[in-house]
């Protein structure tokens, strides 16, 4: 049936929508945008507009008649987002409940990323963008639940608005986003209220009760399904405000509610509301640290390897010593329990017993006796966004102690590339000398981790192009004997990037890594950030370690937020449960987060093995975001053939005596300058002629700086 024109749907006289729903604009008219309403962008993405589609295009169908209004999607430039906006004529808000009501289609399975917003204004000026406030916002699993059907949505407009003039934008947001169809827009003075104050309780192995508040209706429709799943937009009809839900089994479930009005008006569903039927247990491991024979302090990162049948699973304490397992399908159950304790502590008879989980509060704690003393300082820099040029990089240093006794001071430093980056700020104390960062730590408890925050600015190009390597050295040293020194010192690659995927995984080593190197740590850093236009409530990383790991060494070292973790074999997932991580939109410097852990390579690695690792991303029940892979190689790199970087050659390395370097292109060297890990300027020559000797170094890592008229390049050299 063919809408009536929006010369009837603005009733100019009376004010806008003047009657309790208004005549419908569905699109219909012979032009398109229809009298009175008005289209915009934000300058970004402009091979694309507001549109109307087809008649009988089986593809963008309207959901009644012919037509219906319609932004397709656009791949846009250099990672920027298009902002697409439809605007009504200038509207009178009248009504006790005032709401827009419209129907919303989409085309393409799967969350594309894309943003839908009503936008409201009470300026004058329809094109002034900056004058609109958000009304709502979705993504797309919340604005169409089924993406290729069309969904009843219903904006309410605030009280305050009541009698005010307003024009009323939708507006999509997105690169390479979904399509769009809006139909049948009209505006309903009185809308069915959605219930509110919605418990879910009294939940058993097979029912669970659902009750809620509504605003006088007598009819309300619920959707129960798994967890996991999408709703399909109908369900049971409940003729009280409480609704027993029965015939479910040991899982985890969500609810959705609407009210009922009448046959013909129902309010927006409101979900989803989560709950599960599962056990779990849990424990706390506590140690005695000071002989009194009290065991009343945490030991926290600690493995708890839980074995339930032929299924082995990895848990780690938390900051307070706790580890938990759930979301079991088990009454009762037999299980061992092995705490692998730090060097230092005796170790734990295995606990076997069955737990009796039928009232969700089993519980199996440890406690360790007094530890030998054991001195142990590691330094870990991680890098918690991208390095860009033209912006200030952050860092989280990490000194860890390992150890069982505390230590009473340490030194830490981070040396840096000065050619490339200047030094911003830290959260402590900190001497500059060249490029060496340097803080004086004190107090470092037995078994605890200090943080400092560290800010670089990366210099613009050509000092830093993309591609390019930043190469970060950190070092702590302590007065005391160390019994594991070799973590005293870590490496940080990290190569300068243009664009910025929040969500991504990086390896510290770098994509190549001597056959030495392999006999330590590789360190992994997973971030990620909630780009929605809501909070995530609950967020899990899924993280398979390669096959060339051994993976019980895997090690958790730090983390943005309060987290979860377990390995069952090669399979790691971390669980941020009811994080609540702010949304990009509302709030951009919180919705970032990170995890970031260490695991060693298998002894039988060989020259030419790689180590391979990816992260899925769930935020609550959406898709996973999948981030990069991270490579890294065992190269025969610092061997005896030469080392070329940038038209810069260098060899042999490792080298004993005489080391010879210059440049590929012709250009003569100006001065060669050697420096120590810890930045400490070793040897140096103007105006070198191709070779330097350096035998009288001690053996170790070193880096060379070569500089020509117009270019500098940094370097890495073993001297044996």
């Amino acid at each position: 049936m063919k809408k009536k024109l929006l010369t009837l749907f603005l009733a100019m006289s009376m004010g806008c929508f003047a009657q309790a729903q208004q005549a419908i604009e569905g699109f219909e008219g012979d032009v398109f945008p229809p009298e009175g309403w008005t289209i915009y962008d934000n300058g970004v993405g402009v091979l694309q507009s507001w549109t109307r589609i087809n008649p009988g295009d089986a593809f963008l169908p309207a959901y009644e008649g012919d037509y219906a209004a319609f932004i397709d999607r656009e791949d846009v430039p250099d990672g920027n987002i298009a902002q697409e906006w439809l605007v009504t004529p200038s509207v009178t808000v009248t009504g006790e409940n005032p709401a827009l009501h419209f129907y919303s289609r989409l085309t393409l399975n799967g969350d594309q990323g894309t943003n839908y917003m009503i936008m409201l204004s009470t300026g004058s000026d329809p094109s002034d963008l900056g004058s609109y406030i958000s009304l709502q916002e979705w993504t797309e699993y919340e604005i169409n639940p089924q993406q290729q059907e069309y969904n009843e949505i219903f904006v309410p407009i605030p009280e305050a608005y009541i009698g005010q003039q307003v024009y009323l934008a939708f507006v999509m947001e997105g690169d390479n986003q979904d399509r769009w169809l809006i139909d049948n827009v009209s505006f309903d003075e009185s809308y069915c209220l959605e219930p509110y104050d919605v418990i879910i309780s009294d939940i058993t192995d097979t029912s669970a009760t659902v009750s809620w508040t509504g605003n006088g209706e007598t009819q309300w429709e619920l959707e129960i399904m798994a967890a996991d799943d999408q709703p399909s937009g109908s369900g049971v009809i409940a003729e009280e405000n409480t609704y027993i839900i029965t015939d479910i089994g040991i899982g985890a479930y969500k609810v959705y509610l609407r009210a009922i009005c009448s046959e013909t008006s129902q309010s927006p569903w409101i979900g989803p509301f989560y709950f599960d039927n599962m056990n779990s247990f849990s424990g706390v491991v506590n140690y005695d640290s000071d002989g009194d024979e009290v065991c009343d302090t945490p030991l926290a990162g600690v493995e708890v390897v839980v074995t339930i049948g032929d299924e082995q699973i990895s848990l780690y304490t938390d900051d307070e010593g706790y580890y938990s397992l759930g979301q079991l399908e088990y009454d009762s159950l037999d299980v061992s329990i092995q705490v692998n304790a730090p060097y230092g502590f005796e170790a734990m008879p295995l606990y076997q017993d069955n737990l009796d989980l039928s009232n969700d509060d089993a519980t199996v704690d440890f406690c360790y006796d007094m530890p030998d003393p054991v001195t142990d300082l590691a330094v870990t820099l991680i890098p918690t966004n991208l390095a860009r040029p033209g912006f200030v990089s952050h860092y989280d240093l990490l000194v860890k102690n390992n150890g069982t006794v505390a230590v009473a001071s340490a030194t830490v430093s981070i040396t840096f590339d000065d050619d490339k980056l200047d030094f911003d700020d830290a959260s402590e104390p900190y001497t500059v000398a060249g490029n060496v960062l340097t803080f004086e730590v004190t107090d470092i408890p037995a078994l605890s981790t200090k943080n400092i925050d560290v800010d670089f600015y990366l210099l613009t190009p050509p000092d830093n192009e993309e591609g390019d390597v930043l190469t970060y050295t950190s070092e702590v040293t302590i007065a005391e004997n160390e019994n594991t020194p070799e973590d005293n010192t870590a490496v940080l690659d990290q190569t300068v990037v243009n664009a910025n995927d929040p969500n991504d995984i990086t390896v510290h080593e770098g994509d190549e890594i001597t056959i030495d190197e392999a006999e330590g740590y590789l360190h992994y850093t997973i971030r990620f950030q909630n780009v929605g236009t809501a909070s995530a409530v609950n967020i899990k990383l899924h993280n398979v370690l390669d096959d060339n790991f051994e993976w019980d060494t895997f090690e958790p070292l730090a983390s943005s937020h309060d987290y979860v973790v377990a390995r069952q074999g090669n399979l790691l997932e971390y669980r941020f449960d009811e994080i609540y991580l702010a949304d990009s939109t509302s709030d951009e410097p919180a919705s970032h987060g990170y995890v970031t852990y260490r695991i060693k390579p298998k002894s039988s690695v060989v020259l030419g093995d790689t180590f391979e690792s990816t992260a899925d991303i769930y935020f609550d029940f959406n898709a996973a975001v999948v981030t990069n892979t991270a490579n890294t190689e065992i190269i025969e790199l610092l061997g005896v053939d030469q080392y070329t970087v940038n038209n810069f050659v260098l060899y042999p390395n490792p080298v004993s005596d005489r080391l010879y370097f210059g440049s590929q292109n012709g250009e003569e060297l100006t001065s060669v300058q050697v420096y120590d890990v810890n930045g400490k300027l070793c040897m140096e020559q103007n105006n070198p002629q191709g070779d330097i000797n350096v035998q009288t170094l001690q053996p170790g890592l070193y880096f060379i700086k070569l500089s020509t008229q117009a270019t500098v390049q940094n370097m890495k050299f073993i001297k044996k």
